[in-house]
């Protein structure tokens, strides 16, 4: 594409040697791999292809991106995380990690709010091998408002926590070493308490739930799984409060991942537009698909520079929980738009599985679910801009309509 609707120029030029290396890095190692992969018909990289790749991305630097230097990640700062986690899903299995794993798999920053024993016991191994971890909030019943619908139950029992109840939606619980379960302990949002469960686990079972995406996620089922009291993760009710410092940088983590993908898919759609001739002329001479093009390169600009702002943000400390929301939302939306228009520009070919198109696709209808979807975002949005008078509470409307005719 040309060179006037690259962003990184106004990045500082550290972030942008890291980005160019691990584009250059994608393009080298992952995308030579993915290619005969999907010749294949493979949905994602074998894992001995990933297992190959792993040394050489922890060689380059770029190991657990979000993950501390001190713990043998990469330790980048906020808007050079987001940065580079774009760069490296400009890839066809990006979804639902970039490279399938090659960078390794970001720990839950939740941990970081474990006690020392528990930090000591999982941070470091985790990172040295590459370990997965899943992280089980959804429920039957929902997953938007985990403050009420979370109903899986945890016990005290004698020296032991004792859960009981069922998790859906849950990615990777089929493969990881470790997670993360919520449960209830008390009523209310401070009823909620986070656990830590070593795999597999007595009590435990997990089945395939297949969605749209190629990946499947999981329902799992906990009978009476015993813990130690160690296991328990933070305070006793904290859950809740461990997950808003979560959301923050996994809205951004997905946000950015969105924007590779689309970038990717725009990259192919322009290039295809230039040499694909239909009754006599090039389509890159059609106005409608000059317009599906300036669309999407409009789109993914502003979504990008709006992460970046909600990155930096997050970088300076501050408080930047509702601009990430907003991040996650118009990236995310944005970005399966930009896939289904170039879908649009290759007609046909775009609908096949020898091209990342449609897998782009599919996995970007999943960005706007997972992390919150679309419409609890703009809900969460509109109490922040309108206050009070979003909710639907008569008597705090009728207060507010009435000390506004005092005034």
């Amino acid at each position: 594409m040309a060179e006037i609707f690259d962003p990184a120029s106004s990045l500082p030029e550290d972030i942008r040697l890291i980005r160019h290396t691990i584009s250059e890095f994608v393009r080298r190692e992952i995308v030579p791999a993915e290619t005969l992969a999907l010749k294949q018909d493979l949905r994602e990289l074998p894992a001995e292809v990933v297992k190959q790749l792993q040394p050489r991305a922890r060689k380059a630097g770029f190991w657990y991106f979000d993950t501390p230097e001190a713990l043998g990640g990469a330790g980048l700062p906020t808007l050079a995380f987001v940065v580079a986690y774009e760069a490296a899903a400009r890839h066809a299995f990006c979804f639902p990690d970039p490279g399938c794993g090659v960078f390794g798999y970001d720990l839950p920053n939740v941990l970081q709010g474990g006690t020392q024993a528990q930090r000591d016991k999982y941070l470091r191994v985790s990172v040295d091998e590459a370990r997965q971890w899943f992280f089980a909030i959804s429920e039957p019943g929902g997953g938007s408002d985990p403050a009420r619908a979370i109903q899986t139950k945890a016990r005290r029992v004698g020296n032991r926590w004792v859960l009981s109840g069922r998790k859906m939606w849950t990615s990777r619980a089929d493969v990881a070493q470790h997670g993360i379960v919520f449960a209830r302990t008390g009523e209310g949002r401070a009823g909620i308490s986070a656990f830590i469960v070593d795999m597999p686990q007595a009590g435990l079972s997990c089945r395939p739930v297949h969605v749209v995406r190629d990946h499947s996620t999981t329902e799992l089922l906990l009978d009476d799984v015993e813990l130690p009291l160690d296991n328990l993760l933070g305070e006793e009710g904290a859950g809740f409060a461990l997950t808003q410092k979560w959301l923050t940088k996994s809205r951004l983590k997905v946000a950015a991942q969105s924007i590779g993908a689309a970038q990717a898919a725009l990259e192919i759609a322009v290039d295809y537009a230039t040499v694909r001739s239909t009754f006599g002329a090039l389509l890159a001479t059609r106005q409608s698909v000059q317009n599906l093009l300036v669309d999407s390169c409009m789109e993914l600009h502003a979504a990008r520079l709006m992460l970046w702002d909600a990155a930096m943000r997050d970088e300076r400390g501050e408080d930047a929980r509702q601009v990430a929301s907003m991040a996650k939302l118009y990236c995310s939306e944005r970005a399966f738009a930009a896939a289904d228009r170039a879908v649009q520009v290759l007609g046909g070919m775009g609908l096949s599985r020898e091209m990342p198109l449609e897998h782009w696709f599919r996995g970007l209808r999943v960005t706007r679910i997972i992390e919150g979807p679309s419409e609890v975002h703009r809900m969460l949005l509109a109490r922040a801009l309108l206050g009070e008078s979003a909710l639907d509470r008569p008597r705090a409307a009728a207060a507010a309509t009435s000390a506004a005719h005092t005034q």
